[in-house]
């Protein structure tokens, strides 16, 4: 087995794809035409080397780009809400409200867990972004913080499309063509209007980009895992724990607010209160957003508390794997 043979085994065995496992041993094939007694090294450290660094760009892309979907998916369920999704009574994602201010008993519980996980994606996501603008500068990030983008890319995806397919599945069960009421002891039928994905929304054309993004979304978001799955098989080998937040808001400015982890959670939680309140008071309406804000928080604190080692939030003093 000659050079290059051996160089395209363990580049094969790092887990370099097929296709650019090619180019690279046909640029060293190019570089010993031109100098057969050049000094290359061995296979193995240059195979590696490799693929050390086309993990951690894999590892950086994919957070860019899972943070870039969601944030159009977060635009577009604001369009939902404040572009006719939002009726009296209830709100849903893609039409009007045939109950007509009426909420069925399962609404409440769908509609809390909409909340939760987009609020999920919307934390992963941003989460994804932070660490990997970070470690931008790193030619080869750690194992660790590896893991924590593929696993923040991956959770944002995931809850940002279930969040978004939850929206068409609840107005889909809204879509009642027959109502049955009790009219003098006996069942009476009566025909009552077809709930349709296409509703009206008057001469507002930003409704109609909804529902016509918001499927685009879901299939984008789900197209992206295969890539975050590349990106997990081809892990820098670089020892080292993963980060927490205060490696998320950098250095500087964690030695200067002698931050950590539960402090920058609570900070945050705090942050939300105040917003959703100043929001409020400015509808008029300050006890609902502090009502608001404290739920945002409790979800905030709660999604610390239950994912914080998993996404790398909390410092675990261990190599994540």
């Amino acid at each position: 087995m000659n050079y290059l043979d051996e160089l395209d085994s363990e580049l094969a065995a790092a887990g370099i794809p097929a296709r650019r496992r090619a180019r690279i041993v046909a640029e060293f094939t190019d570089h010993l035409g031109e100098n057969p007694a050049a000094e290359l090294g061995a296979a193995k450290d240059l195979a590696r080397q490799f693929a050390d660094e086309l993990g951690t760009r894999l590892a950086r892309i994919t957070a860019y780009r899972a943070f870039a979907v969601l944030a159009v998916a977060g635009i577009t369920l604001g369009v939902m809400f404040f572009g006719g999704g939002r009726t009296w009574g209830a709100w849903v994602g893609y039409g009007s409200n045939p109950y007509d201010g009426v909420i069925p008993g399962w609404w409440v519980p769908l509609m809390v867990l909409w909340f939760v996980t987009a609020q999920v994606a919307l934390a992963a996501g941003s989460l994804a972004l932070l660490r990997a603008w970070q470690l931008r500068h790193e030619r080869v990030i750690t194992a660790g913080d590896a893991a924590v983008l593929n696993r923040r890319a991956a959770v944002g995806l995931v809850a940002g499309a279930f969040t978004m397919l939850l929206l068409p599945a609840t107005d889909l069960m809204l879509a009642r063509p027959l109502i049955y009421r009790m009219s003098g002891g006996a069942i009476e039928v009566q025909v009552d209007r077809w709930h349709s994905l296409f509703a009206p929304y008057g001469h507002t054309w930003w409704p109609y980009v909804a529902m016509i993004g918001g499927p685009l979304l879901i299939i984008a978001m789900l197209a992206m895992l295969p890539s975050v799955m590349a990106a997990a098989r081809l892990r820098p080998s670089r020892e080292g724990a993963a980060g927490d937040l205060t490696s998320d808001i950098g250095p500087e400015l964690s030695e200067r607010f002698a931050a950590s982890p539960e402090r920058i959670a609570v900070a945050l939680s705090a942050t939300i209160v105040l917003v959703m309140l100043a929001v409020g008071a400015r509808s008029d309406d300050a006890l609902d957003g502090l009502l608001r804000g404290v739920l945002d928080a409790g979800v905030c604190m709660a999604g610390f508390a239950l994912l914080g080692s998993y996404l790398g939030l909390r410092t675990t003093g261990r190599t994540t794997s």
